[in-house]
This record gives C-alpha cells, sequence and structure tokens, in this order.
C-alpha cells in the first residue's frame, strides 16, 4: 500500500509555512491532493485517440493502439467509449460485439493515425490533447484503424456490445455515454507499457452500421 513518506512538525508562531484559508473567522488548512503518479490531482497530462466511424464487420480489426519500445512513457488508460454512427438509418440490425484485447507486436497496413487534425473523421483517427500546454505524444505511440497485419494478440480481456439502430427507442444513443473501463470501480488502471498495445475486434457475428472508437489515456 502507498503511504506518505514525511510529514511536517507544525507548531504555532514558528515551523513550516502551511497554506490556509479563512472561513468563518478561522484559519483552515488548505491541502492539494496528489495521485499515485505524483501529480497534482487533474494536472497529469491527458490525451484523446479518436477512431473515424469504421463499418462494422464479423472478424473484423477495427483499430490498433501501441506503445512501441523507445516512448519512455507508460499509457494508463482512462476510458474507452464505443461511439455508434447514429445519423444514418439502419435495419435489420443485430448488437455489434467488441473485443478487447493485449497485443505484443504494433498494426501494420491499415491507416495511420494523425496528431492534433482539424479534420473531423480523420481517416486514421486523431490523437490529440486536453491541454495545448501537454507535451507531445512520443512518435512510439500509435495507432491505426482496420490494421491488416501484424497486432499480435497475446491476451483476450473482455467484450462489449452496442446497438447499432438510430430510432428513438433503440439502445444505441446509451452507448456513447458509457466509458467501458470507468477507473473508480477497480483498483488499477489498465496499463499499457512499451512494446505492447490493445486492440479492437469485432466478434463472429455480423452486423450493420459504424462505430468510432474514442480513447482517454495519461502518460507517465
Amino acid at each position: 500500500m502507498a503511504q506518505a513518506n514525511d510529514s511536517i512538525l507544525v507548531t504555532p508562531g514558528t515551523g513550516a509555512t502551511v497554506a490556509t484559508h479563512l472561513v468563518a473567522g478561522k484559519e483552515h488548512q488548505v491541502v492539494c491532493v496528489a495521485d499515485d503518479s505524483g501529480h497534482i490531482q487533474g494536472s497529469l497530462p491527458t490525451y484523446f485517440y479518436c477512431s473515424p466511424p469504421i463499418a462494422v464487420g464479423a472478424n473484423k480489426l477495427l483499430v490498433d493502439l501501441f506503445n512501441a519500445t523507445g516512448s519512455g512513457k507508460v499509457m494508463d488508460i482512462r476510458g474507452v467509449w464505443l461511439v455508434p454512427k447514429l445519423d444514418v438509418a439502419v435495419t435489420s440490425a443485430v448488437a455489434v460485439r467488441v473485443d478487447l484485447y493485449r497485443t505484443s507486436a504494433v498494426g501494420t497496413g491499415g491507416t495511420a493515425a494523425s496528431v492534433d487534425s482539424a479534420t473531423p473523421d480523420v481517416g486514421g483517427g486523431n490523437f490529440t490533447k486536453f491541454d495545448e500546454s501537454n507535451a507531445a505524444i512520443p512518435s512510439q505511440i500509435t495507432a491505426r484503424v482496420i490494421p491488416t497485419g501484424g497486432a499480435t494478440i497475446s491476451r483476450w480481456m473482455f467484450p462489449s456490445n452496442y446497438a447499432p439502430e438510430e430510432s428513438a427507442t433503440s439502445q444505441g444513443y446509451i452507448a456513447q455515454w458509457q466509458n467501458l473501463i470507468p477507473n473508480f470501480s477497480f483498483g488499477q488502471k489498465i496499463v499499457v507499457r512499451e512494446n505492447t498495445g490493445l486492440l479492437f475486434k469485432q466478434g463472429a457475428v455480423a452486423s450493420v452500421g459504424s462505430v468510432s472508437i474514442l480513447i482517454a489515456f495519461t502518460l507517465e
């Protein structure tokens, strides 16, 4: 268990300086909370990757995300959302199953991601920053849409299903608000270390429509 490794002695009128805030005539200590990365809570540099809408297909490789050797970074996956394309009508829809896998090799072929593109639904998806002052994403961190090779599966993680049908009575609108890995529910984040990656792959049942995959992550 991580514990504090130091303390300060506070003696009125002497000792270390501690920040306070006056409330109702009394000074209250001001505390800055740090997370397990050592950053002040809410300040850890955070990034998005978002794919364009990808036409679904049985057993189709949808998106490969990889952290190659040399990045010098650990990726912590903070959230994953499946966003069905609901502005195009579809019929006879069955749910789309998307499985998440860990990979041991980068994907090849397909369409590589852009960085800080201004084009909506850019072909290979887009990496971007939460804060423009964040450091650039290392070039060893890559993503691609519909890889045709590589993306070697090392482990299956979990499935998810979403409804691709756009009508007001369908469940299609719910998926885009559901984080598949809410960090508050688990003891650890999904960690992507160097020379590992993630692969989103459709299940064996065919369906219709298109889906974007949105990933939020931090770098340490």
